[in-house]
This record gives C-alpha cells, sequence and structure tokens, in this order.
C-alpha cells in the first residue's frame, strides 16, 4: 500500500470543507492534483470516501471513518516528532543515576529534585550503590552517571570529575568524655572504636577515614560494620563507637548523638562525579550542568533559585 502523510493531510482538508475548489485554494494547489491525489488515494483504500454529485459532495460512511483515523495518524506523527526533537535536546527520556550513601544528604537529591524540575518529562532513576559498584555499573551501562568518592579502582574510559570537597566531622554519644568540645584533633580519638562501613563493600568513605586516621598517626579500631549511615548513626548513639562521616550528615539529628567538627583541615571528603567517555546519551550534559551549578551553591552556601523551595541553610546545631 502507497499510502503517504501528504495523502492524509489533503484528505483532511477536503473532507472539512467538503469542495475540492476551496481546499485546493486553502492547500496552496492546482484543483485538478487534488483531485487525482484524493482518488489516488481512493484505489489505494479500494474503498470510495467521498459520495459527490453535481451540486454537493458528502463523505461516505466509510469515509467518516478513516477522517478519524487520518487524523490520529498525524497526530501521532506530530507528537512523535515533538518527542524526538526533546530527546535531541535532553528533555525527554530516561536517565539512571548512582550514588554512594555518604553523598546521599545534600548534592544527590538537589540535583534530582533541580533536574525534575527542569525537565520534567526524563524518567530519572536513582539507584544507592557503593563507589566500587557504581564503576563496575558504568562500565556495564547500568548507569549514566554515579557520584563517587575517589580513587576508583578502575576508571579506565571514565570520566571523573571532583564537585565537593567536605569535611569530614566525628559523630559521637552525647555522654562522651569529648563532646564537651566544639573541635577535636584526630590525634585524640586514637583509643576509639570506630564504626565503619564494611571495606569488602569498596566504599570510599572506609579508604578516606583509614587514610585520615594514618596521617594522624594512628590505625583506627573497627567494630560494627554497615554500609547504611542512618545504621552507623544508631551504633553511635547506642554508644558502640565513633564514626568519622561527611559533613552534611550533620543534617540528621538524633537524640543522644551529637557532631563535632575536626581541627585537621586535611580531614576531607572528596566527591565526584563519573561517566562514561562515549556515553551518547544527550540528557547526560544537562544533568551535569545542574550538578555543577549546585555544587557551587553548596560550596559558596547559596541555595539554588532554581529549586522552588530551596533548601534552607543549616547550621552546627547539636541535639540537646
Amino acid at each position: 500500500m502507497n499510502i503517504e502523510l501528504r495523502h492524509l493531510h489533503y484528505f483532511i482538508v477536503v473532507a472539512e470543507e467538503l469542495n475540492f475548489r476551496r481546499a485546493a485554494a486553502r492547500l496552496n494547489i492546482a484543483q485538478p492534483p487534488l483531485t487525482r491525489q484524493i482518488q489516488q488515494l481512493e484505489e489505494e483504500l479500494g474503498v470510495e470516501l467521498f459520495h459527490r454529485t453535481t451540486r454537493r459532495m458528502n463523505l461516505t460512511q466509510a469515509g467518516q471513518v478513516y477522517l478519524l483515523e487520518a487524523r490520529r495518524v498525524l497526530a501521532l506523527v506530530k507528537e512523535g516528532v515533538a518527542m524526538a526533537r526533546l530527546a535531541s535536546r535532553g528533555e525527554v527520556g530516561r536517565l539512571v543515576v548512582g550514588f554512594e550513601g555518604s553523598s546521599a544528604y545534600d548534592i544527590v537529591p538537589l540535583s534530582v529534585k533541580a533536574f525534575r524540575y527542569r525537565y520534567p518529562k526524563v524518567n530519572i532513576t536513582i539507584h544507592e550503590m557503593t563507589t566500587g559498584e557504581q564503576v563496575q555499573a558504568l562500565h556495564h551501562a547500568h548507569i549514566e552517571i554515579g557520584f563517587v568518592v575517589p580513587p576508583l579502582s578502575n576508571s579506565r574510559g571514565l570520566t571523573v570529575e571532583t564537585i565537593l570537597r567536605e569535611p569530614l566531622i566525628v559523630a559521637l554519644p552525647q555522654n562522651h568524655c569529648l563532646s564537651n568540645q566544639l573541635e577535636i584533633d584526630l590525634a585524640d580519638l586514637k583509643d576509639e572504636t570506630f564504626i565503619i562501613c564494611p571495606r569488602h563493600y569498596k566504599c570510599g568513605l572506609y579508604d578516606r577515614v583509614i587514610s585520615v586516621c594514618h596521617q594522624a598517626g594512628f590505625t583506627p579500631k573497627l567494630t560494627q560494620e554497615t554500609s547504611e549511615v542512618q545504621n552507623i548513626l544508631g551504633f553511635v548513639t547506642a554508644g558502640l563507637g565513633i564514626a568519622l562521616l561527611p559533613a552534611s550528615v550533620r543534617h540528621l539529628q538524633k537524640l543522644g548523638l551529637v557532631y563535632r567538627r575536626l581541627r585537621s583541615p586535611s580531614a576531607s571528603l572528596e566527591l565526584a562525579v563519573a561517566w562514561q567517555q562515549n556515553n551518547p546519551s544527550p540528557m547526560l550534559p544537562a544533568f551535569i550542568q545542574i550538578i555543577k551549578e549546585l555544587a557551587n551553591h553548596i560550596s559558596n552556601a547559596i541555595p539554588s533559585p532554581d529549586l522552588r523551595t530551596a533548601r534552607a541553610s543549616t547550621s552546627w546545631v547539636d541535639t540537646p
């Protein structure tokens, strides 16, 4: 069957005008070619679309049915063109994001919220993974981008950009002997028991905590291991140990738990984003741009105006 979109368009105009002369004028073509196009369409369909007399023309029953379908087809084509153009600009489609739990309390939710606001037609999905799991997921194209804690075990073929450097803080039980100090030296923690994520999870926070403790001259004693920050805080509150965590975690307040600054300027955690260098997704650059904008706002303690309900700034307030 050789039916083209122009046949449908011509048919719809003729059906609306019920007059070849007026339809030809509306289409800005001569009347004889228009008449031939409608005749070809009827031949291809094998039905008569119009009932013609010397005085008037009307749609046949087949023509009435076909008019509805022709309009529906052209509407779908128009919608398809619009969706393709949106997709080419990264404004529609699907984006899968990974993140490490220690980065979940600031930049990740803010970035997802801002992206959803700007691009509501894009389905963005987020999955909590350790840095090691994200690296594997990126190499296997299971995610498009990940929020990771450097260094990465295998960055071959990946672009990795640091977006934030966040100070580490110490989470203590409220009744801890050091809780009355506003700032704590790392060296004062050498006899403490640390609660941390398991090493075999390839958690970026684990490696960083071990590193800063070594820089302070001691190897931390490890006890309970869990990948969930909420569980780490629960163990600390129960008095089972202390924890070094990124400063954004201070937004999680628990009764019986306090947070304290560390005096060491090197006690910090880098957060980066990583993606495949050859990833063709048109949505990825838009998401990366939003991440960078928000990272800049967070670094300068300026809420992003793009978030209609902007994040309120949080001061260093401990649970009493």
